[in-house]
């Protein structure tokens, strides 16, 4: 077993998309930049060798495929089976357009059933083409024919200031559809740093507006920041399961430190937002785990011992651990404070007034995480309450 153990490879595997996003982070939306890496898109035999074979050393047990549009890619089909056949569970991250019903039985058909069909909808009414170059109909219309079909759904919800006020509206969708969703933050990564300035969310936006929607659901507790769990709680409940100081089982707060992401290159990053901006090394130049056991990069990330500011004086400084990709954009270390977070502790005594809530809307998750795979409770540990729905643990 390698030293550090992540659980989820998320692989950007081309930026070739048949949509123009404005805001797009990979630079779909750029005809040279997505020519250049055409040239240099790593082969399906260099997945499988460098990416997919050595992972499982590093306890990988996801990989979510996306883009650019992944189903672009002629050999999707084949990357799909080869992810399931090697084990894994699979997700495919796509805009949609070409997610006719046909594709996703084709899906269906060659994971064995076992794939999420993951999409972007940044608000369920007109809204949405602001960022997304896509009415949401399409959207809800995929989602609606995956329920059908018994296939997983996940929402991806990019959030700035041009969706404050529709953002707990997409939220309350996805409840009613019991469809687990993640909030993603809008970031000056591709085409977003044209408008990052003025469109990326304050503290005050995420106090007012993201916070609230984002701690009252156990759909969404998948990944956000600042997330005010007892570290005391995690520790009984995951029974001190690390990736060095990062919390897993179920993983929490501040991804950093629980997935690897991957661009269409090759290079590897600690985070889908941070690509192209951070990276620990190439697979190319060697194997995947090779790769994350010889780097110092993923030995000081995963090290929330070393966070600074507000965020090393933070009693959830270990259960958050501020989002390191608003530290990096805002401030250049992505071990600094992160300036969106509206908690200001005097010191780790100091208790969030949302921590009783966290930790009561966490125990319901766990039953979610449980159900999926993304929880073993320790020996001796008793979660309460009735099994998650069926509909729900798909999502």
């Amino acid at each position: 077993m390698a030293r550090y153990q992540f659980q989820v490879v998320y692989f950007e595997a081309t930026r070739r998309c048949n949509l123009r996003c404005p805001y797009c982070m990979t630079g779909s939306n750029d005809a040279k930049k997505v020519r250049r890496s055409v040239l240099r898109e790593l082969t399906l035999e260099e997945i499988r060798e460098r990416i997919l074979t050595p992972a499982r050393r590093l306890g990988v047990h996801t990989i979510g495929w996306s883009g650019g549009e992944f189903l672009l890619r002629k050999d999707a089909p084949n990357l799909l089976r080869l992810t399931v056949n090697l084990g894994y569970q699979c997700s495919v991250l796509s805009n949609c357009k070409k997610l006719t019903r046909e594709r996703l039985q084709k899906i269906r058909d060659v994971t064995d059933g076992r794939a999420r069909i993951v999409v972007g909808l940044n608000a369920v009414d007109g809204e949405n083409r602001q960022t997304r170059d896509s009415e949401s109909d399409r959207t809800l219309q995929v989602l609606e024919d995956c329920a059908e079909l018994g296939l997983g759904q996940h929402v991806v919800i990019t959030i700035g200031k041009y969706n404050t006020e529709s953002f707990e509206k997409t939220v309350e969708f996805c409840v009613a559809h019991n469809i687990a969703y993640n909030r993603s933050p809008l970031v000056p990564r591709g085409s977003g740093a044209g408008c990052f300035a003025g469109m990326g969310f304050d503290r005050n936006d995420l106090e007012r507006h993201f916070h609230p929607a984002l701690r009252r659901h156990p759909h969404g507790y998948v990944s956000y920041t600042p997330y005010f769990l007892s570290p005391e709680l995690h520790a009984r409940i995951s029974g001190g399961v690390r990736n060095n100081t990062v919390p897993q089982n179920p993983s929490i707060g501040c991804w950093v430190g629980s997935w690897l992401t991957i661009n269409a290159e090759g290079d590897v990053s600690v985070c889908p937002v941070l690509l192209d901006a951070l990276s620990g090394g190439n697979v190319r130049d060697m194997p995947i785990d090779e790769l994350v056991e010889s780097s110092p990069f993923f030995a000081e990330i995963t090290d929330r011992s070393a966070l600074k500011g507000r965020c090393s004086r933070c009693r959830y400084q270990y259960t958050c651990g501020g989002c390191r990709a608003m530290a990096f954009y805002h401030t250049g270390d992505y071990m600094g404070e992160d300036p969106t977070c509206f908690f200001d502790p005097v010191d780790h005594s100091t208790v969030s007034e949302h921590e009783a809530e966290t930790n009561r809307v966490f125990k319901k998750y766990l039953l979610v995480a449980r159900a999926a795979g993304a929880y073993k409770p320790p020996a001796g540990c008793r979660l309460g309450g009735s099994p998650a729905p069926d509909s729900l643990v798909k999502g």
